[in-house]
């Protein structure tokens, strides 16, 4: 019996051997799928970072587009606000040197103050006295040298306009902002796989699409030039900006006597009064051209003649100026120029007004817009899709950078990976939101939702490429 036991013993070895062999196999399948599973993850997680940088460039780009379109309508109003000083420069003095012939009164205070119940009131009859007696000279050299420094900074705002331009140009040149995406895409795939392999990257549209095929300016189809007659939209911007300072808008005021002038007794059952009437204002006309005009006129009561019982109006010039900038091949058409009421209060006063040009403007420039600017179309949003592929020989399995790789008879595991890449594929959006900054009020959020929670639609914002309020989110990879 004991030699028969002798005879039985280390077959459990065999059984065991089998069974190692199938814990090793276990095993190495196990390593694979877990390096597996890590190499995918990583992979989504570079595609996010890799679609969020993508994002980031194209967000920017857009708002570079808002902050410099919003310089050209800077330089717009400046151009607005210089035709404005110079044509009141031209008023100053012209105003200061016809003061006291239309009103030889006012060299003496107590004259001055007297003819004010009659030809205008106290303030005006105290301002022409310190005018005719103590400032006329020297208004009349203010009046010309603002005249001249407004003309002469028409220039550096043209050459500050020619910047902004070319700096437009060059990011929206064929190839340029796709090729410093792609780089700036790569650079963040290769810090993620730093020392471990190749990854590749490259993009292609969503749907609708910011890219088209073939496209070589990836804001291509979102954003488009607009120029010539299509200017509109920034003509509109830019009169509500050089409005905003009521300067430029309007420089309107009316000096009247107190009562009608006794020794026009015809005039006096009328209750008709003298006064003094000041009327300017600068206006955009059409797309490339500043007006700016200032005038001045007593307008003076009188009997008529004969024994008809009625009595004229009459009107007497005091100070006048004018101003226009555009291009010396575009001078616009400004008879219906309202021009703050100028022309058609003070007629004899603004047909006095001598044209003075600076052919230095250049017009409202063109400039860069979304393609698509209806509001029923809904919020714009510009989509894109980014693919990044890294090869089965690049990944840490043992068909890739393993060492096992190198022994067949060891390497059984096939990863059976679609055309020997694994791929992952990400979507990424840039939408606008502005955001509403409510005083102790934090929970608001946005324009947008504010305007749904208090159901206005005026609170409501579509995106424009005026506003700098351009962001990116991820997005789903659905078709």
């Amino acid at each position: 019996m004991y030699r028969g036991s002798q005879f039985q013993r280390g077959q459990a070895l065999i059984y065991g051997i089998f069974v190692l062999m199938g814990g090793l196999t276990a095993l190495f399948f196990l390593f694979n799928t877990g390096q597996l599973s890590s190499e995918k993850t990583k992979l989504v997680n570079t595609a996010d970072a890799v679609a969020y940088s993508a994002g980031v460039m194209q967000a920017r780009a857009l708002n570079f587009d808002a902050y410099s379109n919003r310089a050209l309508v800077a330089n717009e109003v400046l151009v607005a606000q210089m035709v404005s000083l110079s044509s009141w420069g031209q008023y100053v003095s012209t105003h200061a040197n016809n003061l006291a012939q239309v009103f030889p009164e006012c060299v003496n205070p107590y004259t001055a103050l007297a003819s004010a119940m009659y030809n205008y009131d106290a303030i005006y009859g105290l301002y022409c006295y310190l005018v005719s007696t103590y400032a006329a000279d020297v208004l009349d050299l203010v009046g010309q040298g603002v005249t001249q420094l407004s003309v002469a900074a028409i220039a550096p705002i043209e050459a500050s306009k020619t910047a902004i331009l070319s700096s437009q140009a060059l990011l929206h040149a064929p190839a340029y902002l796709q090729n410093a995406s792609l780089r700036v895409m790569q650079e963040v795939a290769d810090r993620n796989y730093a020392g471990d392999g190749a990854v590749t990257v490259a993009t292609f549209a969503g749907k609708p699409s910011a890219t088209t095929s073939g496209a070589t300016d990836v804001l291509n189809g979102f954003t488009t030039r607009y120029s010539d007659a299509a200017r509109v939209r920034f003509a509109e911007v830019a009169k509500l900006a050089a409005y905003s300072d009521e300067f430029v808008r309007e420089r309107n005021w009316t000096s009247e006597a107190v009562a009608p002038p006794p020794k026009e007794w015809k005039c006096v059952g009328k209750n008709l009064k003298n006064s003094v009437k000041r009327r300017g204002g600068t206006e955009l006309i059409n797309l490339d051209e500043w007006k700016a005009e200032d005038t001045e006129s007593f307008w003076r009561v009188t009997n008529a003649g004969g024994i008809n019982l009625d009595c004229n109006i009459r009107e007497h010039v005091i100070g006048y100026g004018e101003q226009q900038a555009h291009p010396s091949d575009k001078d616009q058409d400004e008879s219906r120029a309202r021009l703050g009421g100028s022309p058609a209060t003070n007629p004899r006063a603004s047909r006095a007004a001598s044209s003075t040009e600076s052919t230095a403007y250049t017009g409202l420039p063109s400039f860069y817009d979304l393609a698509a600017l209806d509001p029923a179309v809904g919020d714009p949003v510009m989509q894109f899709r980014v693919r990044l592929t890294r090869n089965a020989s690049n990944t840490r399995t043992s068909a890739g950078t393993s060492t096992i790789a190198s022994t067949p008879r060891l390497n059984n595991f096939q990863n059976n990976f679609a055309d020997g890449v694994m791929t992952a594929v990400v979507g990424g959006e840039v939408y606008f939101e502005r955001p509403l900054t409510v005083p102790n009020d934090p929970t608001q959020g946005n324009y947008n939702q504010y305007a749904e929670k208090i159901g206005s639609h005026d609170k409501r914002e579509i995106g424009s490429l005026f506003n700098p309020y351009w962001q990116v989110r991820l997005a789903g990879n659905g078709p």
